[in-house]
Formats: structure tokens, C-alpha cells, sequence
């Protein structure tokens, strides 16, 4: 099958906040209308619009603070989080990362109308009207992303060649309106199946249709059918597809190209001019720092931040595969020989074990299994110390996410990888359809959607174990299901956000955040009385725009 390699290197754009400034760079001194209406200047110009995604999912190597910080599942470990970001209470419209976030998207968004501007103005192409649909699809994306975060923004729709300094801010029903436009064009667009891998094809549209459905439904000015309409298209995006591999084989490196994977970021090495800098960073956060000389000793570079809370552990029993498909369990002298040398494990010394809370009353027992491999292990036993802090003082105090290691990295302080990065898989479809048919009151065929994501998540013969009913389904046990299938996935402050449960789950679940409220403050709220369950929108912006653009409640 061929793959997409994305060409970010050819055409580079930038955004600047509310200004719609369009720089290009064109070391070949070619006019640019002249290039893009070539054949392949046009190809290149929507690939690079494909390449606009790992900029908008790495930024300067800190946007998973935007995705993950600050919520139930992730707190602060030896090292710092951004403050306002992780905790809220002092989160401000001039903060970098916002500020970052917002003109990464907008430069997207210009990328994406550019090639829309010249798709009716190139050489005649039997792919024009697929590549509309793809680049259609992903403007409804990245304004999926700023509607979110930002809630009502700018809806810029046109290619602009000339500065432009005022812009009205449009409100999120709006906003929502037209991704939804964008989005059901494309899938009218784009074929059934794509030809190259990591193209957007219908099948991705639909799950993201769900999505976006499923998150207006929750609004006040969600509209009867969403519901319906999410659950609709999560069953067409399935297509009765069943979860078939493994969790471990659903996240083996190298195998990111495998039967479940919707759609990704790529990645692809030879596509990546400094592996040790440009690569996917996920990777980088969700465990402890193991050390300094991981080239010579074969483990990656972790930055002890988004360490996973209590209630993440908690989240597993002994029934589920999940625990340790996510966590190294067992931590040989080699860390990447657990990938390296999988099928030679039985022989290998044991250097950690993370015994999980239902294996602490017999660790002699595990130990006895194969003494001559563990008997020198270090147990780190199921504890509150599990959860890291700034007090945690032992490289590799918390287990360790592996499910993003890549064995064939470069070590480097950025924790750059060549693996693609999953922006939406079937067994996220499954649980997008569930909720969709929770919220619409049919629990028993939501419980038959998640439980084929926790029968393929069973231990071998704990299958029955793992079922539930329609009884069991509420709004809490769908965040649990997610939290356990998704760990690390960039999802969870928009879950959060769009269940309303953003502020009740930090208060319950996030030591960081409980520290305010147990000082009889709310970090959420802001000092006109509003709670701050958007982002800012950042203040160069604002004082960039000459009309009247109101900032964000809270702030």
C-alpha cells in the first residue's frame, strides 16, 4: 500500500493571530499561482496541509499540556507542568502555549484555504475533487479543535493575500454550523477507501462527524437530532468492523499502519529532517524520567510530567489486558528489550516490577515464577507513591506509559520518535457510539458497543468477567471506559470538557487541583465570577484585532 509522506519542507505558511497575514517561502522563485496551478505544485501544496497536523499536535514540543493537563487522569510529577494550564487558578490570555495553540490552528486554517482557493485553478486532475474533499475535511477539523478550546472564534473561510486587522467573532453554534458544512462536503467528496495511506477518506470523515455530533448535542443550542446523528455515523464509520488484534498488537511499534487505525499523523522517517527533534513527542510525557544515557542502555527520554493520578491506576482490575498493554509491568536491564527481545522475555532479568494492587499479597509468588530472572528485581509495589510529585525522587517512581515507544528512536532530550501519531482508531468509534446512544436512553445498546472493546481487553478466559450491562452505563462509566482504553490519546480535556465533568472530576481525581479547593477555592473561577472551562483567547490577538472581540468568560 502506498503512503502519504508529507511534504512539509516545500510550502511553508504562517498565521499570524487575528492579522491572516499568508508568508510564503519559495526558494525556487517560482509565482506561487503559477506553481500551484501545476499538477504537482497542487499535490504539494495539500500535502502540506497534511503536514500542518504535526505542528498543530507538537508546537514547540509542549501542545499535549493542551489536550492533557489539568484534568482527572494526569498530574504534575518531579518535574513542572505549565501552571496555569495543569491548575487553572492562575491561567491567563497571555500564556504561551494558549497563545501558540490559537495561531497554529489559524496558520492550518489558511493552509487549508489556500488549497481550496486553487483547487478549480490547477491542471485538470482526476484527484481534484478528492483532495477538495480532503483538505474540506480538515479545516472542519482544526475549527473542531479551536470551537472546543476557544468556543466561538473567527470563521475565515477565504484565501487572503492582503493584511486584514479586523475580524467579528462569530459564535460557537455558528462555528459548529460550519464545520458540520465542511465536513458533509467532504464526505461526498472523498472516496469510499483511500488509495494512499493516511489520505482522509469517508470512513474518517465519519468518525469525526460522530464526534463532532456528539459534542453540539451537548450544548444548549444542540440540535434534537445530534444524537442520533452521532451514533448514526460512529455505526457507519465501524462498518461492522470487530476490534481483532490485541492491545499490545494495536500499539506494537512499527505496526502503526495496522486494520483499526482510522486516521494518523505521519511521521515517517523520510519525511523527518532531525530525527532527534521532529519527530512525534507523545512518547516524551505520561511517565518518569528513567535517565540521562538512554542511547547506551536502550530506554527513552521521559519528561516525568502528565504522570498518571490514583484514579488512572484505580481504573484497571485484574481482568483487563489494558493495565499492561499501557504500563511497562515488567522493566528488564534493557527497557526496549521488552520490544526487542519479546519473545525471549522468560530469560531476560526482571530490573523492576510494578506490582499492581491486586498482585501485592503474593509477590513471592511472582518472584518464584522464575527465580533466575527475578530474584534481584526491584518490586515497586502499588502505593500512593505511585502517583509522582515534585517530592519523587526515584527515576522511574511511577510506571511507565509504553504503549508510544519507539525502540528505533534517536535518545534526545525532546523525545522525538518516528512512529505516527493516532488521531482516531476503531476502538475510540465503539465508545464515540456508545455515549452517542447513552445520552439518546438506549443503555443496553451502548453496553453492546463498549463491551466489544472490553472483550477484546480481557485477560485470556476473564472475557465473561469483563461484560456489563445496560444498567452499568452512565456518563461516569463511559469517562472510565475511555480513560482506560485512551491513556495518553490527547483526548481527555475534551472529554471532559464536553461531558460538563471537567470541573467535578478535577476536583475529585487531580491531587493538583484539590490542593486549591481544600483551600476553600475554586481554581475555575475566574475574577468576574465565571468558571474557566475554555481557553483564553490570547491577548495578542485581541489587541492585534481592531473590532470589537470579547474574551472568553473567566478571564
Amino acid at each position: 500500500m502506498k503512503r502519504l509522506i508529507i511534504l512539509t519542507g516545500i510550502l511553508l505558511f504562517s498565521f499570524s493571530s487575528c492579522q491572516d497575514y499568508l508568508d510564503e517561502e519559495n526558494p525556487g522563485n517560482i509565482v506561487a499561482s503559477e506553481f500551484y496551478s501545476t499538477a504537482s505544485g497542487y499535490e504539494s501544496l495539500v500535502n502540506s496541509v497534511y503536514g500542518s497536523l504535526r505542528t498543530v499536535y507538537t508546537g514547540d514540543g509542549d501542545r499535549a499540556y493542551m489536550f492533557c493537563a489539568g484534568t482527572d487522569m494526569y498530574v504534575e510529577g518531579r518535574n513542572d507542568q505549565p501552571e496555569g494550564l495543569s491548575e487553572y487558578r492562575n491561567l491567563i490570555p497571555s500564556d504561551g502555549i494558549v497563545q501558540d495553540f490559537y495561531s497554529d490552528l489559524y496558520s492550518a486554517i489558511q493552509s487549508c484555504n489556500t488549497a481550496i482557493y486553487y483547487n478549480d485553478k490547477t491542471e485538470d486532475a482526476t484527484t481534484l475533487e478528492a483532495r477538495l474533499g480532503e483538505v474540506k475535511f480538515l479545516r472542519g477539523f482544526y475549527y473542531f479543535l479551536m470551537v472546543q478550546t476557544y468556543g466561538g472564534v473567527s470563521i475565515v473561510d477565504e484565501f487572503i493575500e492582503e493584511a486584514v486587522t479586523e475580524f467579528n467573532r462569530n459564535t460557537a453554534a455558528e462555528v459548529y454550523d460550519f464545520i458540520l458544512e465542511d465536513m458533509n462536503a467532504a464526505l461526498s467528496l472523498v472516496p469510499e477507501t483511500a488509495t494512499e495511506y493516511g489520505r482522509v477518506d469517508k470512513r474518517v470523515i465519519r468518525h469525526f462527524l460522530s464526534k463532532v455530533y456528539l459534542t453540539r448535542g451537548y450544548e444548549t443550542f444542540g440540535e434534537s437530532s445530534d444524537f442520533t446523528n452521532a451514533a448514526s455515523f460512529a455505526e457507519a464509520a465501524i462498518a461492522g468492523q470487530g476490534l481483532n488484534l490485541s492491545f499490545d498488537e494495536l500499539f506494537w511499534p512499527g505496526n502503526e499502519e495496522n486494520e483499526e487505525i482510522l486516521f494518523s499523523i505521519q511521521f515517517d522517517k523520510a519525511s523527518i529532517q532531525d530525527a532527534t527533534d521532529d519527530g512525534n513527542t507523545q512518547n516524551y510525557y505520561f511517565g518518569p524520567y528513567l535517565g540521562g544515557e538512554g542511547a547506551l542502555y536502550g530506554y527513552p527520554y521521559r519528561s516525568y510530567t502528565l504522570c498518571p493520578t490514583m484514579y488512572l491506576f484505580d481504573a484497571f482490575t485484574e481482568n483487563d489486558s489494558r493495565f499492561e498493554g499501557t504500563f511497562m509491568v515488567e522493566y528488564y536491564e534493557r527497557y526496549y528489550d521488552y520490544f526487542d527481545k519479546n519473545d525471549e522475555l522468560a530469560e531476560l532479568n526482571v530490573q523492576y516490577y510494578y506490582a499492581p494492587e491486586w498482585a501485592l499479597s503474593d509477590t513471592t509468588a511472582w518472584r518464584a515464577a522464575n527465580p533466575a530472572t527475578r530474584t534481584d528485581a526491584v518490586i515497586v509495589p502499588y502505593s500512593i507513591e505511585w502517583q509522582a510529585s515534585n517530592q519523587t525522587t526515584f527515576d522511574g517512581g511511577t510506571p511507565i506509559v509504553k504503549k508510544f515507544d519507539d525502540p528505533t528512536a534517536s535518545f534526545s532530550g525532546s523525545g522525538s520518535s518516528n512512529r505516527d501519531f493516532f488521531l482516531a482508531r476503531l476502538g475510540e468509534t465503539y465508545l464515540i457510539a456508545a455515549e452517542a446512544y447513552l445520552q439518546l436512553g438506549q443503555t443496553d445498546k451502548a453496553a453492546e458497543m463498549i463491551n466489544v472493546v472490553r472483550t477484546r481487553a480481557a485477560v485470556d478466559g476473564q472475557e465473561a468477567a469483563m461484560q456489563i450491562s445496560g444498567a452499568d452505563v452512565d456518563i461516569d462509566f463511559i469517562l472510565d471506559e475511555r480513560a482506560r482504553e485512551l491513556v495518553g490519546e490527547y483526548h481527555r480535556w475534551f472529554d471532559l470538557k464536553r461531558t460538563g465533568q471537567l470541573v467535578e472530576r478535577t476536583k475529585s481525581f487531580n491531587r493538583d487541583v484539590q490542593v486549591y479547593f481544600n483551600q476553600g477555592v475554586n481554581p475555575f473561577q475566574g475574577t468576574d465570577g465565571e468558571l474557566k472551562t475554555l481557553r483564553p483567547i490570547p491577548q495578542s490577538a485581541l489587541d492585534l484585532n481592531e473590532a470589537d472581540f470579547a474574551q472568553n468568560p473567566g478571564y
